[in-house]
């Protein structure tokens, strides 16, 4: 899985939870068979929060997600992502986009184990 770090004007972007209502995360999502997960980070941003970004600055970090037995189930790659353009539409237009400062956004996420390290 690929997760995003997109800052504009000093603020976050977080996209509202499909699960937890009134919480928000960073944008993520899976990568393609075959996908890079530079190539799916930009994708994702695309069809999830409309975003486009022709380059990503850096890596943040990778973290390894477990199950309940220890179990690996997924391993996810953070990007941070500037200099952007905010579509008008996208395929997940159902996902509200906000701007957080980073105080806020950490305090506003449903995943705040990943935030936190993230940011």
């Amino acid at each position: 899985a690929v997760g995003a770090i997109v800052i504009m004007d000093n603020k976050v972007l977080m996209l509202s939870s499909r699960k937890k209502e009134g919480a928000y995360r960073l944008p993520r999502g899976s990568c393609k068979k075959d996908e890079k997960p530079e190539e799916a980070v930009l994708r994702v941003l695309r069809e999830e929060a409309g975003i486009e970004a022709d380059k990503i600055k850096h890596r943040v970090g990778t973290y390894t997600e477990a199950n309940k037995k220890g179990k690996t189930v997924a391993h996810h790659w953070l990007y941070e992502v500037t200099d952007v353009k905010v579509l008008e539409s996208w395929p997940a237009e159902d996902r509200k986009r906000v701007w957080f400062t980073i105080e806020e956004s950490i305090a506003a996420s449903a995943d705040r184990h990943i935030s936190r390290l993230a940011l």
